[in-house]
């Protein structure tokens, strides 16, 4: 799918990539829209679970170490295979991937949220608000590098960027 995109990949293609019989790839998946939703639901359950696991770790910590923290975190796990983060974005249409990201993106919420509510230099009115508009903030810019074809370098400035951003609207929006 990399190689030849969504479209142009065949079932027969992928069973032979991935070492197996067409019969079992249909025993697991009834079509290649529901092979490409589960491959889509692993990787950003992956990148969340990582980000729910920072987020966890960061509970009582100042609000500049947790934004530092779940931003690299964030970026290294979206990151870790730009090509794959790329290759997904354009057919998530077709298996209504916006669904996948958005339970995901409901998930990283509540993780941040449950770490913004334990800040120790900071308290916010509606912490459900800020957590939402915290994962807006991060996953369009880190879609955008990536689609743009970001390396290394550009990625760390991003971070740095993000952390940025975070800290500066949390201190805003913190009633300390």
């Amino acid at each position: 799918m990399l190689a030849n995109g969504f479209d142009k990949t065949t079932t027969l293609q992928i069973a032979d990539r991935a070492g197996v019989s067409i019969g079992s790839l249909y025993q697991y998946f009834p079509n290649k829209r529901a092979l490409l939703a589960a491959i889509v639901r692993r990787h950003v359950g992956g990148v969340v679970d990582a980000t729910v696991a920072a987020c966890q770790s960061m509970h009582g910590k100042p609000i500049e170490e947790m934004c530092a923290t779940v931003m690299t975190v964030f970026v290294d796990a979206k990151t870790r295979r730009p090509d794959i983060s790329r290759a997904l974005y354009l057919p998530t249409a077709a298996i209504d991937g916006d669904a996948i990201v958005k339970e995901e993106s409901s998930r990283c919420a509540q993780a941040i949220h449950d770490m913004l509510i334990t800040a120790s230099n900071a308290k916010f009115e509606q912490p459900q608000v800020v957590s939402s508009v915290l994962v807006a903030s991060i996953v369009g810019p880190t879609r955008a590098t990536i689609e743009a074809g970001g390396n290394k370098s550009t990625f760390d400035r991003l971070k740095l960027h993000l952390t940025a951003l975070c800290v500066g609207y949390l201190k805003e929006v913190s009633k300390q």
